[in-house]
């Protein structure tokens, strides 16, 4: 399984390299497929996709790459804040591009900045859901990013995730966030690396559903 799956990350930066039209839509859409197709090796069985997937990003991945952090473009397209709230309600930061470090934190800071929001609210925010819900549904069932993202990112900086504003139709303003290409590579080379040989017990409480802010990291417990 994990030679398979390392040869998908290879065809994607094949692909990168070639002549051929291949768009940010055509490599999310196998880059989450690797990252379901870890979790399901990992939590085998149906019905609990998305927590699976989200456990299997938060558990095996490196604490640098930020899937626990909570996205503030996600918090705004979730309605849990108002524009007052974030970044950009300052006077003169309207049209800021910002970067995600410069804005997201981690589930514990963020707990302590919203207090009046559930920890299971502010986790459908996370990064790691976040690629669920907008990458993966949105690229496996519609071929195109799904909430407030898009697959240019508004930073040319070297970023994970970067922020800009975008007038609708009807004249508001929504934030839409990217996540940078080679932010995703980074994270499914991750996730293929840590694939264990053996398959692995459910936790006892998966991660999305808890109301801890601990990130848990790993697990021995195999079938």
């Amino acid at each position: 399984m994990r030679r398979f799956l390392q040869g998908r990350i290879a065809l994607v930066q094949a692909l990168m390299g070639s002549s051929l039209p291949v768009t940010y839509h055509d490599l999310m859409l196998i880059l989450t497929s690797v990252i379901s197709a870890c979790a399901a090796w990992r939590w085998p069985g149906c019905g609990f996709d998305r927590k699976r997937f989200v456990e299997s990003l938060i558990r095996f991945s490196s604490p640098s790459l930020h899937l626990d952090h909570i996205s503030i473009g996600a918090m705004l397209e979730l309605g849990l804040i108002k524009e007052c709230q974030s970044p950009w309600g300052g006077l003169g930061k309207e049209d800021r591009v910002f970067t995600g470090e410069e804005i997201d934190s981690g589930l514990s800071e963020m707990s302590d900045r919203y207090p009046l929001l559930d920890v299971r609210e502010l986790k459908k925010a996370s990064y790691a859901d976040t690629i669920y819900r907008w990458l993966r549904c949105g690229y496996a069932h519609t071929y195109s990013g799904a909430g407030n993202t898009t697959h240019v990112p508004p930073s040319r900086r070297p970023a994970q995730v970067s922020y800009i504003g975008r007038f609708q139709t009807d004249g508001t303003l929504i934030r839409i966030a990217s996540f940078h290409l080679d932010y995703v590579i980074e994270v499914v080379q991750e996730q293929v690396s840590s694939l264990a040989d053996k398959q692995m017990n459910s936790p006892g409480s998966w991660w999305i559903d808890s109301t801890s802010t601990q990130t848990p990291r790993g697990c021995d417990d195999s079938l």
